[in-house]
């Protein structure tokens, strides 16, 4: 934002939270809505939130706006009418108050830029003095689409300039923002979704971790670490991008429930199905797209005879909801830097990919068109 703006969290300035006016965003991502505290004005919403990527858009007039927070966990980064974005790291039970805009129409955008799987927080939302007109919110974009997968889609600690960090500083150090679905869906000009988890895998996670807590049984839920399912007659996404192969990224354990890697196959399949079944249901017009790595080269049989097999598994599980187009991408030969926390993608490795996941979108424009849409 410009200099001459600036952003305070002086509680003893009242000027808009005595009498204020409360903006309806457009959301992007899944957040539970709710009536916001009881002290709240009158129409306010609580947007609790877990998975990352979420982000809020308004427009309004005046020089003034106003943003309530209950989180100390997340960074957002904040943008009004498209200039440079102010950092809110953790900003805890807060109320901001942006000044100097100046006279006129504002466009202002909230992005969640952090992961928080293990704790929600609260984005009270965008407020403005009585006097000044509220606008209707920015319209949604007319391409949607949606990705599910693990940290390499959370941007996992990609600010980090080590690759050995501390839990915390990993944390501190993601930013989903310069995750490679993020920056697919900007250069396309597409809402988006990233519901995805670090470690996550579709039944069995990173070195089987958190066992029964995998994107199996947590996709269908508006947040994570609660059980109400998501709904949203709004979010028919035209591409759902997945990419999960933390199930086989590690050898299975004593003591965890499948016998061997044919067991785990077998599970890891059945699973898939049930996820298409679920798109299916949300969107039933989607495309799935299945970024895969190329096997062609590998000297493991059992992998490649795994790979052939799985994919042939979705195919016809897909077919078998209704789900008439699905992809299988391969995914680029480059040899990632791997430089971020806990040796993640870099941000140049998350370019690369962005630029070849938006290459092959762009080659592809019917995948835009829903099938019952001539």
């Amino acid at each position: 934002m410009p200099a001459s703006v600036t952003l305070t969290t002086d509680p003893t300035n009242r000027s808009i939270r005595q009498d204020a006016r409360s903006l309806v965003p457009h959301v992007g991502g899944r957040v539970a809505v709710s009536p916001s505290v009881p002290s709240a004005r009158k129409g306010a919403r609580g947007y609790r939130h877990q998975w990352p990527a979420i982000y809020w858009e308004a427009a309004f007039t005046g020089d003034r706006l106003l943003l309530k927070f209950d989180d100390d966990k997340n960074e957002y980064r904040l943008t009004v009418d498209g200039a440079a974005p102010r950092r809110l790291p953790q900003p805890g039970r807060v109320e901001m108050i942006v000044r100097g805009l100046g006279p006129g129409r504002h466009r202002v955008r909230l992005d969640k830029i952090t992961e928080s799987v293990d704790s929600a927080g609260t984005f009270h939302g965008f407020f403005v003095p009585r006097s000044e007109a509220v606008r209707p919110p920015p319209l949604p974009r007319a391409r949607q689409i949606e990705f599910i997968g693990d940290s390499g889609m959370t941007g996992y600690g990609i600010r980090s300039d080590t690759r050995t960090c501390t839990k915390e500083e990993v944390r501190l150090r993601t930013d989903s923002s310069a995750a490679w679905p993020a920056m697919v869906a900007r250069s396309i000009d597409a809402d988006y979704q990233i519901n995805a988890i670090s470690g996550i895998g579709l039944v069995r996670n990173f070195e089987g971790v958190m066992p029964g807590r995998a994107m199996s049984t947590l996709y269908p839920r508006v947040l994570p670490g609660a059980p109400q399912e998501w709904r949203d007659p709004s979010w028919h996404p035209m591409i759902v991008v997945i990419v999960l192969f933390n199930d086989f990224g590690t050898a299975l354990h004593p003591g965890e429930r499948w016998s061997d890697r044919a067991a785990l196959v077998g599970d890891y399949v059945r699973a898939y199905r049930q996820l298409i079944d679920a798109i299916h249901r949300q969107s039933p017009g989607a495309t799935l797209v299945l970024p895969w790595i190329d096997l062609d080269k590998s000297d493991d049989a059992a992998l490649k005879q795994f790979s052939a097999g799985a994919q042939t598994a979705i195919r016809t599980a897909a077919i078998d909801a209704g789900m008439s187009r699905i992809e299988f991408p391969l995914l680029p030969s480059f040899v990632p830097e791997n430089s971020a926390g806990d040796y993640h993608g870099s941000r140049n490795d998350h370019r690369q990919l962005a630029e070849w996941m938006t290459a092959w979108l762009n080659a592809r424009p019917a995948l835009w068109k829903r099938p019952d849409r001539r």
